[in-house]
Order: C-alpha cells, then structure tokens, then sequence
C-alpha cells in the first residue's frame, strides 16, 4: 500500500495545521504510508516536536513551516519554503471557530475565521493544484466538518467557512480528476482535542446519552460523547482519497447527515440548533 500511495501522492506531503491533535495525526499516517512530510502551523515549538516525533518514527524526511495560515503573505511564504520540493499531496486541517451569535460576535474574528477557513485554502490549493495537474497526479484533503452542512447557532462563520471548504474541494474533484489529482472533502465530527474537550465539558450528559435511536438529533447528541481519535480521521481521509469527494470518519456522522439532507432545510437546521445548545455554557477556549 505504501509504494502505492507513494507513487500517486509523493513524496513529499504537506499538512497545514499539524503540529496537534488532527493534524499531528495525519503528519503520522501520512508519514507511515511512506510520504515525507512538511510540517505547518504558528506555534513553533509544538510544531517542532511534532516533526521530531514523525521522523524518527516513519524515518522520513520532514520539513517545517512556522507561519500564521491567516497572514496575507502566507501563499508566498509556503511557495519559498518548498520551491524544491514536490508535494504530490495537500492537507488542509486549521481553523478558527469564533463561538456567539454572530451579531454578539467580534467582527475581526469574524474575518479571522473567513481567512483561515476560505482565503488560504484557496491560496494553497491553487498554487500547488496547478503543478499536480502539470505532473498529471496528487491530492487534496479539505478537512471540514459536520458544522459545514447547515446552518446553526453560535459558530456561524466556522460553519459557513466549512461549507466553503466542502464545496472547494468537490469542485476540485471534477475539475482536477480529469488530470489525474484526486481531491476530497473529509466530514468530521465530534473528535477529542484540547478544543473539543473545552467544548464536551459544557454539554448536558443526560442529553447525550441516547445512543439506540433514529432520531437525528438524538443520534448526533450521543456523538458528542463518544468522540473519534483523531488517528481515525488520519486513517479515514487517506483510506476514502481516490474513491469519491466525500468521506466521513464514523457511520454515525454519516447516517446523520444523509438524514438531514433528505429533510426539509427548516428541519435540518432546527436539529443542529438543538445540538448547539445542548451546552449548557460557552467553552473556555475556540478553535484556533
């Protein structure tokens, strides 16, 4: 599989957002199926144990970036930095999650969020698409959520940034598959981080414990109990690049959203607004 994946996807792959949780994790697994990997995100430190960690044990060749994805500048900054290299693969993993209603919320964060979640992906995509279309091969992740499929409340922009992200990538699917580039969008739910768990802190357990059921709301509530590891999403994303434009990590996010789509988009966004406030509180931190 490794020579496989190597050959349609190598050699080198870059992730953006990797130096924790999701990101790390698919630094790792890209790592293990023979890639060398470039390593990109602000925080340096972290970044750079990271990027330790997955040389020495895939024993590839690692790189890193430490740059802010929201910079302006972060499109020739990513293009200097592996100007020698061929990456035959793009993850997208970051993300900024302002968590208010969106009149309450700060407007900058606001556009943080948009920068993150739309302006550089389509900065990295384009720049790197291009050369995967010339080489006739590659892939692209575009790690969204579940958030990205209906509107809700509280997290507005990070949903809106998701489906942006989503439709990104299907996009690339159709234009890039005819070039031998495989791009995909990965949907992913509840999934344990620093952030996540801020997050699960605030939910109301007695709402979350209905797991038996065909109700969308209930069904997505036990969810947020149960979070994937985020080694799951690593090993989801790369097993389903090639077999289609969406993936999902758990069978549970993916019965969940096949349900609301076939809804009314009334009903769909009600179900997502009764998720949302199952918190009892906001979190003590937001996605970034």
């Amino acid at each position: 599989m490794s020579e496989d994946f190597r050959g349609r996807y190598g050699p080198w792959a870059l992730v953006a957002g990797a130096s924790m949780g999701i990101g790390a994790a698919l630094s790792h697994e890209a790592a293990r199926r023979g890639l060398d990997v470039v390593l990109l995100a602000r925080g340096r430190e972290q970044l750079e144990a990271t990027a330790a960690d997955v040389a020495e044990q895939h024993g590839v060749q690692v790189r890193t970036i430490v740059a802010d994805l929201a910079s302006s500048d972060i499109g020739e900054v990513v293009a200097g930095a592996t100007s020698d290299l061929e990456v035959g693969l793009v993850v997208y993993n970051a993300a900024v999650g302002p968590n208010s209603r969106f009149v309450d919320g700060d407007l900058d964060l606001h556009l943080l969020s948009i920068d993150v979640n739309c302006r550089t992906p389509v900065v990295l995509c384009h720049h790197f698409g291009r050369r995967m279309v010339e080489r006739g091969r590659g892939g692209i992740v575009m790690i969204s959520s579940m958030g990205g499929t209906q509107g809700a409340v509280n997290f507005g922009t990070y949903n809106a940034g998701k489906a942006f992200e989503w439709i990104l990538a299907e996009t690339l699917w159709t234009e890039l598959g005819d070039h031998g580039v495989d791009a995909l969008t990965v949907f992913v739910g509840a999934t344990s981080s620093p952030n996540y768990d801020a997050f699960r802190e605030t939910l109301d357990p007695e709402l979350c414990d209905r797991t038996d059921t065909d109700d969308p709301l209930d069904r997505a509530r036990s969810r947020l109990m149960r979070p994937s590891q985020p080694e799951e999403v690593a090993t989801a994303s790369y097993d389903h690049l090639g077999t289609g434009p969406v993936a999902y990590v758990h069978p549970d996010d993916e019965w969940v959203s096949r349900t609301c789509f076939a809804s009314s988009r009334e009903d769909a966004i009600r179900v997502w607004r009764a998720l949302q406030e199952t918190s009892t509180r906001r979190p003590d931190r937001i996605a970034r």
